[in-house]
């Protein structure tokens, strides 16, 4: 499972983009409410704002440009007060631009890509092996917005002669890219991942009686109950696309015989929602396996912690493979249902029995 913040890292890392300390020291003077720091981009979790040695906060005190630099006071600060900030500065990108990079390479990494039971590949399902080529596409994108930049420099020409060739930098990154984009082709197609894999198509036949598509279903184990899943190939060859999903998805794994519980947040206040969880073979399916007991942990207008959790009894006899979800009701209004969390349960059998 990759995680955010260690893909982040591995880009700072691959574009040498990496945080440095800072401190700057200035004097008020009664009129002046913006200052530069002079550093930039500056990281704002890690920025301490001082007035004559009181902390000040954010933003009822200041607002920062962290692109920038800049520091903008809500009051200015009085004559000859000492203001002192201090904190990390990075080279090129704030964590919110490395973020953006990180998505759009996470998005186009997993492009229409399932995982061996359809679910859509997220960061948090990508294997461990596939993280480098992940930061090294995301790489390729701080590399792009850097020669953009660099784009607009032009070179100077000094009357004694000497030039400055600052086109130059734009070259480099330009030479730079390149060859990323190759080491990232090369990742790819050996590990068949990426924008780089080979991609297989279904061909639909068509009825010599009826003159129509013959339907296609996902393949299945021979032990599998479930329903066969009908897919809808598209005649462009590009495979299967992933169902939508409206819901959260999560998927168990639980040992049988075990006691099994888990916590979710639900960034709102439920106390005002009967939660229902409930385990079945396939979905819609009229053989119910177990029914969770939902626990309200805490509640607060802005977080809910839940725990979802089954007794050893009830994973006593449980399928290796089934469906399960969360839903909400809401206790005024018997019309509203909401499915947040959705996903499959994989029972591990035991060994050690009693």
């Amino acid at each position: 499972m990759a995680l955010l913040a260690n893909l982040i890292s591995r880009v700072r890392l691959e574009i040498g983009d990496q945080a440095s300390q800072f401190s700057y020291t200035a004097a008020g003077d009664g009129s002046t409410t913006t200052f530069s720091i002079g550093k930039y981009p500056v990281d704002p979790s890690t920025l301490y704002v001082t007035i004559n040695g009181a902390a000040q906060a954010t933003p009822a005190n200041y607002t920062l440009e962290a692109n920038l630099g800049v520091i903008h006071f809500v009051t200015a600060p009085s004559l000859n007060a000492v203001i002192a900030v201090s904190g990390q500065n990075y080279r090129y990108f704030t964590d919110t631009d490395i973020t953006t990079f990180v998505s759009d390479a996470v998005n186009q990494h997993t492009y229409n890509r399932v995982d061996s039971y359809g679910s859509q590949v997220t960061i948090g399902s990508i294997p461990a092996v596939e993280e480098y080529p992940v930061a090294v596409l995301a790489s390729i994108e701080a590399l792009w917005a850097l020669a953009t930049d660099s784009a607009f420099d032009i070179n100077i020409t000094a009357p004694d002669g000497v030039v400055i060739p600052r086109a130059q930098r734009y070259q480099q990154l330009s030479s730079i890219i390149q060859q990323r984009w190759e080491q990232y082709r090369l990742l790819c197609s050996q590990l068949n991942v990426g924008l780089w894999r080979i991609e297989m198509g279904t061909l639909i036949r068509t009825s010599r009686t009826t003159n129509k598509y013959v339907p296609i279903y996902m393949g299945q184990e021979v032990d599998d109950s479930r329903r066969p899943e009908r897919v809808y190939v598209n005649n462009d060859l590009t495979g299967r696309n992933p169902a939508l999903n409206y819901g959260q998805v999560y998927d168990i794994t639980m040992y049988q015989g075990d006691s099994f519980s888990v916590e979710f947040d639900f960034p709102f206040d439920t106390s005002g929602y009967v939660l229902t969880a409930q385990m079945r073979t396939y979905p819609n399916s009229p053989s119910l396996y177990a029914t969770f007991t939902v626990t309200t942990l805490s509640t607060s207008p802005t977080l809910s912690k839940i725990q979802v959790s089954l007794t050893k009894s009830a994973t006593a006899y449980l399928p290796t493979r089934a469906f399960w979800d969360l839903q909400a009701t809401s206790t005024t209004d018997p019309n509203y249902e909401q499915t947040y969390i959705r996903g499959q349960v994989f029972t591990i059998q035991q060994v050690t029995l009693d």
